[in-house]
């Protein structure tokens, strides 16, 4: 690029800045009048906050204190002490001296509740009422753990990093939060990633074409998209969940979208949080429709320990992953963690062909607590890849391969693929991340928190000599990437009846689209980065700046209710510019078309003039996909929301609420906005959630010792969400659609007899298109520009299942209080859902069937070398079942190169990944 682009584009960044910032004040402006017009909600936030400050003087505080032993008396060290405030929701922590003792000093006179945990014992909670004058004494007594409890908890967490949510914790909360705890993590596998955690929660569908974390995965939850595993998308808007990995968001600001292999390790995670729907304010992110999952990793312990264990099972898959922590040390505890694992996929060809993957990851953490607050600074490094088979015809419609064999699960088997020669594409995604977090008690009543993070993602996919597209783009090599830089800073404060919370982020990315479909024959190189004739490709530049921010007040008039109504502005800036000259070579004679007003014919780069594009020998004309050269908009907008928590005993929970959030829409690959799409036509997706539940939680009760179970009823319209066209005459135009979700989610979990544990997730839903229009916005529209467009509205959502459900039963078998051996059994089946059409480009009313796969595991701890070891077997899909994840209808024109010559290529059959068959894992892991 020359000197005058770079002036252009620099006084273009002013211009977008100040149009930013305009928009921002107009969204200020528009809060005022928002304000001005709810009067209650003003009233309720006035008369809390004057409420809440008379009393606050006289509060003294008095002291709860204790003494930590075990069954036998003796005292317990370094346990984690939690007391949480029962009525402001706050919680402070400590740990228990070489005495066991622990004390808490200026607690204020309410209803308190008292948790410890310990590495190797159950853990123990206790409700106290607190007095204006009086201290308050308890002394936990610790029993010890089960074998699977003391299997899967790694040291006890310290009370300043990031400890599994209690079940205490999670009645609290007037939202629907799932906490999918070590127990449920292991029901996806031992080489299972990220993506196939989240299958445990209450109304998830996961798809994809492998089998563990080294390949990319779709998650839906209650209907909402994220991730995407190489199919169809254009059933709903992708990208509307989010994902944090210890409180960081690692979806893509500009795509929407999370690339699940960056999460290829199972034994990093300590634990998942779901939250269902855009939760409040203060917690809410950028892609928040649908809800969000947290995956919090191994944290910093007070102990010092270590784990390794070491998988080997079914198609070659082989594991190795550790865990280490430093134990506390004048206040600093650090914890690092690893593992590597490779592969074939299930998925054979008749070459010899495995479809081979591999994956590792790297995680570290240090935490340095004192008086005052906390800092940690953490740092994440993946890599994961694997071979991607292509989707297979159920049925032989008359596909050949190179050797003669019909290709379809009929004919060719069910779990077969194309042979290398005839396809082999390979997915690498990468992720880095650094970020500090900082945690500051400012007085007694305020709490500051500040989080700074740096983030590189990079997909690398490479195809060679394609069967499937031969011509001037038989050869693929996609390689975008993004950084992402932000800031998220929090404020609370905690008085007697309201916890007023307010703060914001900033995050800054820069988006790169490159992408290179070529042939070497006519000039071309991936890797070289050189354009060939009749090649598609693109490098454009995507500047997107997310700004938000939020007030909300948790205003408790008594103890067993609580109303927390919420404010957040948002602000979305998105900046294009297309690069493709100058970050590509092209070929000698090499012109390619563009949609760029500076060049309406063609583009020659050497010579820098018009010309007629180049075409290839097969006919294609050599095109730049990223069109306009360049653009700006910026988009604001106000999301109120209310939720509200009653608690008539100690034992229930009723709550419900309103939320609102918008996203901006998804940017990237060959066309959307500011590439096939006008940029005016940048819409914000709406999504308005509305949920109402209960939850119920005992502790020692007859056949309840440790149960929590939730049910809720939720309400979801997404509307704006964003479907763009580009008509055959190069008219850019946009559509949208808009959809509504209903249905129930339900859990519990239960301990009800020493070493038996149960669980179970149900979700029943409808998701229906209220209103889809393919081709144009509207019909009216399509009319008055005598477009040809089609209608889908009342049809329903595609690849929402009615029904999901899991559950399971663990049990340890023990002689003489010794744990011999724990068989564990669950199962999971996804029903019935909506198959979309490639053919029509639109939803169905035709279904895919349901399925069920059962599962079983059996740990066992084992003496070698007078060392502890614990061995576990897994047999997931005992019995085989067949069965298809995802399936839709094909145009036809994917497979089209496998019809005989001189024979039309057949349409309107459907095309399916299946999912794995049994498989079998052996772990052994040893711990210290």
């Amino acid at each position: 690029m020359d000197r005058s682009c770079f002036v252009y584009m620099s006084l273009l960044d002013i211009a977008n800045c100040s149009s930013f910032i305009s928009q921002v004040r107009h969204s200020f402006r528009k809060a005022q009048t928002f304000v001005r017009r709810m009067p209650l909600l003003a009233g309720i936030l006035v008369a809390g906050w004057m409420l809440a400050m008379s009393p606050l003087c006289s509060a003294q505080g008095v002291a709860v204190k204790g003494k930590v032993t075990d069954a036998g008396g003796s005292p317990i060290s370094k346990a984690a002490v939690t007391l949480t405030d029962l009525t402001t929701n706050t919680a402070v922590h400590t740990t228990t001296n070489e005495d066991g003792q622990f004390t808490f000093k200026g607690v204020f006179p309410n209803q308190q509740l008292v948790t410890v945990e310990k590495a190797g014992f159950e853990s123990f909670t206790q409700r106290v009422l607190v007095g204006k004058n009086t201290d308050v004494t308890v002394n936990p007594i610790l029993k010890v753990a089960t074998l699977y409890e003391s299997v899967v908890v790694r040291g006890t967490v310290s009370p300043d990093a990031k400890p599994v949510p209690t079940r205490e914790d999670v009645m609290a909360i007037p939202e629907t939060i799932r906490v999918i705890d070590r127990k449920q993590v292991d029901a996806s596998g031992p080489v299972a990633g990220g993506a196939q955690m989240i299958q445990s929660t209450p109304g998830a569908n996961v798809v994809g074409y492998g089998e563990t974390g080294a390949t990319k995965y779709t998650v839906i939850l209650n209907g909402i998209q994220q991730g995407w595993a190489g199919e169809a998308t254009s059933f709903t808007a992708p990208g509307s969940l989010g994902i944090t990995f210890d409180g960081v968001p690692v979806a893509d600001p500009a795509t929407g979208l999370w690339q699940s292999a960056t999460m290829p390790q199972n034994l990093m995670i300590q634990n998942l949080g779901v939250t269902y729907g855009p939760g409040d304010p203060a917690t809410r992110w950028y892609t928040n429709v649908g809800g969000q999952v947290e995956f919090t990793p191994i944290q910093p312990t007070e102990s010092m320990h270590f784990s390794l264990a070491l998988t080997a099972g079914s198609f070659g898959q082989q594991n190795l992953a550790f865990v280490m922590n430093t134990g506390a040390f004048h206040g600093w505890s650090t914890v690092f963690g690893g593992g590597v694992g490779q592969g074939d996929d299930f998925r054979q060809a008749p070459d010899g062909f495995s479809n081979p993957s591999s994956d590792g990851s790297l995680f570290g953490k240090t935490l340095k607590s004192f008086s005052s607050g906390s800092f940690a600074f953490g740092a994440y490094y993946a890599k994961a890849g694997g071979y991607r088979a292509t989707v297979i015809p159920i049925n032989d419609v008359g596909l050949v391969e190179p050797n003669g064999t019909h290709f379809s699960q009929a004919t060719s088997g069910y779990y077969s693929a194309l042979p290398y020669d005839a396809y082999n594409k390979y997915d690498t995604n990468e992720m880095s991340m650094f970020y500090g977090r900082q945690n500051l008690f400012l007085g007694s009543i305020t709490t500051l928190q500040n989080m700074t993070w740096f983030t590189h993602i990079r997909r690398l996919h490479r195809r060679n000599d394609d069967l499937l597209s031969q011509g001037a783009q038989v050869d693929e090599y996609n390689n975008p990437h993004s950084n992402m830089f932000g800031d998220q800073i929090d404020m609370s404060v905690a008085l007697p009846l309201n916890t007023i919370g307010y703060g914001g982020y900033l995050l800054h990315e820069v988006y790169n689209t490159r992408n290179n479909f070529y042939n070497p024959a006519f000039g071309g190189s991936g890797a070289g980065e050189v354009i060939g004739a009749g090649a598609r490709f693109r490098s454009g530049y995507f500047q997107q700046d997310d700004l938000a921010f939020y007030a909300q007040d948790d205003f408790h008039p008594i103890p067993q209710i609580h109303i927390t109504p919420g404010l957040r502005v948002v602000g979305f800036s998105t900046s294009y510019s297309d690069q493709a000259q100058r970050d590509f070579s092209f070929a000698p004679g090499v012109i390619y078309s563009t949609h760029c007003a500076l060049f309406p014919a063609g583009h020659d780069p050497f010579n820098n003039i018009l010309g007629t594009p180049t075409v290839a020998p097969d006919g294609s004309t050599t095109k730049d996909q990223g069109s306009l050269c360049g653009g700006h908009e910026s988009r604001s907008s106000i999301e109120p929301s209310i939720n509200v928590g009653i608690m008539p005993y100690s034992w229930l929970t009723l709550y419900g609420g309103y939320d609102v959030t918008f996203r901006s829409p998804s940017l990237g690959g060959g066309g959307g906005q500011f590439q096939a799409v006008d940029p005016n036509y940048y819409t914000l997706a709406k999504a308005a959630y509305s949920q109402f539940g209960g939850k119920v939680h005992f502790r020692n009760a007859p056949g309840f010792k440790d149960f929590i179970a939730g049910v809720n009823y939720f309400h979801l319209d997404y509307t704006n969400q964003e479907i763009d066209f580009e008509t055959a005459l190069g008219l850019q135009i946009s559509g949208g659609g808009n959809s509504t979700y209903h249905g129930v989610d339900a859990f519990f979990d239960d301990d009800p007899y020493r070493n038996l544990h149960i669980f179970m997730n149900f979700a029943g839903e409808s998701a229906t298109f209220t209103n889809y229009i393919q081709g144009g916005p509207s019909l009216a529209e399509c009319a008055a520009q005598g477009l040809t467009c089609t209608s889908y509205n009342n049809l329903p959502v595609s690849y929402v299942p009615n029904v999901t459900l899991n559950a399971g039963v663990y049990y340890g078998i023990e002689r003489k209080e010794h744990v011999l051996i724990e068989p564990r059994f669950w199962m999971e089946y996804v029903g019935q859902q909506h198959l979309w059409s490639n053919n029509t480009g639109g939803p169905t009313d035709q279904t895919m069937s349901s399925y069920a796969t059962t599962n079983v595991s059996f740990v066992a701890p084992i003496s070698l070398f007078r060392q502890s070891f614990n061995l576990r077997l897994d047999l997931m899909n005992l019995f085989n079942t067949r069965y298809n994840q995802w399936e839709y209808i094909s145009s036809g024109g994917y497979f089209a190169s496998l019809a005989p010559t001189g024979t039309t290529p057949p349409s309107n059959y459907i095309n399916a990944y299946p999912g794995a068959p049994r498989s079998v894992y052996g772990t052994i892991s040893y711990q210290f």
